[in-house]
């Protein structure tokens, strides 16, 4: 397994954890640049613990910054990713004795990729995703071809919220609606808001509307 450095909030309101959010940064940045998240987010889950891993690469075109994989093997790239990314998610729920189901990813850009792509290929249910800005292409769903029965994935109920800028110059704004239509060929149930003035970035209104879809979990 790769070697993750890891960034940690324990639960707001003590004791023992009874979820895991795992934050998963954009491409070039790393871990600390989300795990402040964990604040807003905690208002909303106070008996959560919240990690910010750093991606396992040093980011080829920001090498202060990391990359969960080399951009110009997006979408692929997510695939072979992903299962590493999981092994650790399974290691960090297993110290607080709780399941795939008990865990949330929250993705910003190329992480909420990598969370979405999460939830597509893993074996077990993950308990809710939260994707800022991202995208997902066909040959992402291809790689979930065996939890799909029927033209429907086995875990089609998790819940998931996408969110994204209208103005983003990154990863276009249209990328949410190709996203939504994706997920929902294979039966999944796709909340989205966009954010009119928004270019690539997480903004208050996407963070309240974040905490609300968490909330609505318990």
């Amino acid at each position: 397994m790769d070697n993750y450095n890891i960034y940690r909030q324990n639960p707001p309101a003590g004791g023992n954890a009874n979820k895991l959010v795992v934050f998963l940064h954009g491409y070039g940045a790393d871990g600390k640049d989300l795990i402040d998240l964990a604040n807003p987010f905690g208002m909303a889950l106070p008996n959560a613990s919240f990690i910010s891993p750093d991606a396992p690469h040093p980011c080829a075109m920001s090498p202060q910054g990391r990359q969960w994989f080399p951009i110009e093997e997006i979408p692929k790239g997510a695939i072979k990713a992903s299962v590493g990314l999981l092994d650790l998610i399974e290691n960090e729920a297993k110290k607080l004795n709780l399941t795939f189901k008990d865990v949330i990813l929250i993705g910003f850009s190329q992480g909420a990729m990598m969370s979405m792509q999460c939830l597509l290929i893993n074996h077990e249910q993950l308990g809710a995703i939260i994707g800022y800005s991202g995208a997902l292409r066909e040959e992402n769903i291809e790689a979930a071809n065996d939890q799909i029965l029927n033209g429907k994935h086995k875990f089609a109920d998790t819940p998931i919220l996408l969110v994204h800028g209208e103005q983003d110059e990154v990863v276009p704004f249209q990328s949410l609606e190709r996203s939504k239509i994706l997920l929902n060929r294979i039966g999944f149930n796709v909340q989205t808001l966009s954010r009119q003035n928004l270019a690539h970035g997480i903004d208050p209104e996407g963070i309240s509307k974040g905490m609300e879809f968490l909330k609505s979990l318990n």
